[in-house]
Formats: C-alpha cells, sequence, structure tokens
C-alpha cells in the first residue's frame, strides 16, 4: 500500500470513551505532553459514544481506524485509564512493528489483545478490525486475538496486568460501568466457538462484521489542543 509521505501521521493514538471525566482529564493533563515530546507527528484521538446503548469498545476502535486509514503507519489502541510513564514511552512505544505482528505493550493476563496494543495500519485492515457486535463488558480483545491469529499476525506481549508494573504504567481502579448480561454470550462465542470452526468458516466469521461493514453517524469533531482530537460519534 502506498502511503503519500506529506500527509501522514506517524501514531494514531486512539482512545474509546464515554464519562469517564477524571481519567479523561488526567491523561490529557500528564500523558498527553509526554506523546507530544516523544513521540512527534502523532495524534491521540477520543472516540466518544452517545449515549442510549451499550458501550462497544471494539466498534469505537474501528471508527478510529476507519477515519485515519491510510493516514497513519502506526495505530495504537488505548485505554484512558492507562497512563505510561516516560520509561513506558520511550522504550516500549517507539519500537518499530512489521505488518506480520503486533506488539502488545500492556495487555490482558489471559493472553488477548486489550489494553494498548501497537498495529500496522494494513495489519488492522487487513484482519477487518474488531466485530461491531459485541456491546457491553469484555471479549472484543479476544476477538481480536482470534483475527490476528487466522491471519498468522504474530504477537509480541511487553507487559501483562497480571502484576504491578509502576515503573511503566500508571492505571486508575478500573470504573465497571459496562454491562455484562452478554458476556456469556460474547465468551461462548468467541472463546470456544471460533475456535472449532474450519478455516473457510472461520474466514466468513471475520468477514461478517467489522471494518467493512461499520457503520456510524458522526455528531462532532472538536480539537482538544494541537494533538487531541474528540470525535462524538453514534454506533
Amino acid at each position: 500500500m502506498l502511503y503519500i509521505k506529506h500527509n501522514m501521521i506517524d501514531n494514531i493514538i486512539l482512545i474509546p470513551y464515554r464519562n469517564r471525566e477524571a481519567h479523561l482529564d488526567y491523561f490529557i493533563k500528564n500523558t498527553v505532553p509526554l506523546f507530544k515530546e516523544h513521540l512527534p507527528n502523532s495524534k491521540v484521538v477520543i472516540i466518544e459514544q452517545t449515549e442510549g446503548k451499550l458501550f462497544n469498545r471494539g466498534m469505537l476502535l474501528n471508527v478510529g481506524f476507519k477515519e485515519y486509514e491510510n493516514k497513519t503507519k502506526y495505530f495504537f489502541t488505548h485505554d484512558v485509564d492507562i497512563n505510561p510513564t516516560f520509561k513506558c514511552v520511550n522504550e516500549f512505544y517507539k519500537l518499530g512493528v512489521q505488518d506480520t505482528d503486533v506488539l502488545g505493550i500492556y495487555t490482558s493476563q489471559c493472553n488477548t489483545l486489550g489494553g494498548i496494543i501497537k498495529i500496522t495500519n494494513d495489519t488492522i485492515h487487513k484482519i477487518n478490525g474488531f466485530p461491531n457486535d459485541i456491546w457491553g463488558w469484555g471479549v472484543e480483545d479476544k476477538a481480536l486475538q482470534n483475527r490476528a491469529e487466522f491471519f498468522n499476525i504474530n504477537k509480541i506481549t511487553l507487559l501483562t496486568n497480571k502484576m504491578e508494573h509502576p515503573e511503566y504504567i500508571l492505571r486508575f481502579n478500573d470504573t465497571d460501568d459496562r454491562e455484562r448480561h452478554n458476556l456469556p454470550y460474547n465468551t461462548q462465542k468467541h472463546y470456544t466457538t471460533f475456535q472449532r470452526l474450519n478455516n473457510e468458516e472461520k474466514n466468513k466469521e471475520v468477514l461478517s462484521s467489522g471494518l467493512n461493514n461499520l457503520e456510524y453517524e458522526v455528531i462532532n469533531k472538536k480539537s482538544i489542543n494541537d494533538m487531541v482530537e474528540v470525535i462524538k460519534v453514534e454506533i
């Protein structure tokens, strides 16, 4: 895929978001300056979901992938309650990633692709992003791992949330505001059922929901500062 160099942003850091004002304020005041100093030519994009439906982390990240398709080499997925230190940004965020790999900077101890990952524009579109149909808490990270493995994308894990890493990560206590009543179905579908499919069925499942059929409406866009943009969407 060809890139127009002068229009390219080196890194797009995507944050799916709703109703975490205190966490977002801290992130903008403390973490964004680190990015600005040590990750030049980068942008933080907050994708804010409107009220009325269950939160859908994967679909919000898909919006970011779509809005900035072919405008960056690297995407980061990033939760608003996770704040890297200078050591983390300097050692890990600057690492290059090949199209055959995805870098798990700070992921779940369950070996999924949640939290902070770094992936190329080409790779995330090759695997069709996240499914759009995971509403409520959890499992979208496992679904992304399934897709990466199906396309032989190698996961390189640096840190997991199995233990604290204060020299690398400051994490707030998670605000558990994502409804769980869909969790058993989503878990069964993406942890058990997907593994039992043959390759043709897996490919069909990957193509059934993702970047290729994403639908959303941009309500508004605004700049917080010269590095941070908020895109409010209805999904």
